[in-house]
C-alpha cells in the first residue's frame, strides 16, 4: 500500500489574511464596505477610503440611501468603519510584505459578519452594542 505524505501542499498559493474580531461598527456599513473593496488592490482601497474620511466619495447603499453626488444612486460616508478598514488593510499590507506577496497584482477578498451583542445593564431595559466580524484576505 501506498501511503501520502500529509505534509505535502496541493498548491502553494501565497494569501494573506487579516481579522478584525467584535469591532464595535456596524454590520450594515461593514458589508457596504466589504462589497465595496472586494477586486481591488490594496493601495486602491486605501486611497478610496481616505476620500470616504473626507467625505469625498460615498460608500454605495443603494437599498435604503437618498442620492448622492457621483454616478451611484445611494450612499453614504461611514467614518468610523472606514477607519477601522484603513487599519486592517495596513496589517494586511504588512502580512502581505512578510509573505512575498506581489501588491499590484493581488486582490482583496473580504467578508463581514455580525458578531455577538455584549449586554450592559442599564436603567430600565439595557443597551446592546453594535459588533461585527471582518475577514479580509488578500490573494
Amino acid at each position: 500500500m501506498e501511503t501520502k505524505n500529509k505534509t505535502e501542499k496541493k498548491e502553494d498559493v501565497k494569501t494573506a489574511v487579516v481579522r478584525g474580531r467584535d469591532m464595535g461598527i456596524s454590520t450594515k456599513h461593514a458589508i457596504a464596505i466589504c462589497k465595496f473593496l472586494k477586486g481591488k488592490t490594496i493601495a486602491r482601497a486605501k486611497l478610496e477610503l481616505n476620500e470616504v474620511l473626507k467625505m469625498k466619495r460615498a460608500i454605495p447603499m443603494d437599498y435604503e440611501v437618498p442620492h448622492r453626488k457621483g454616478n451611484i444612486t445611494g450612499g453614504r460616508y461611514p467614518i468610523k468603519a472606514a477607519e477601522y478598514f484603513i487599519k486592517l488593510l495596513n496589517s494586511l499590507e504588512a502580512n502581505a510584505n512578510a509573505k512575498g506577496i506581489d501588491l499590484a497584482n493581488a486582490k482583496i477578498h473580504c467578508i463581514a459578519n455580525k458578531a455577538s451583542k455584549p449586554y450592559h445593564p442599564g436603567k430600565y431595559r439595557g443597551r446592546r452594542f453594535k459588533r461585527s466580524h471582518v475577514e479580509i484576505t488578500l490573494k
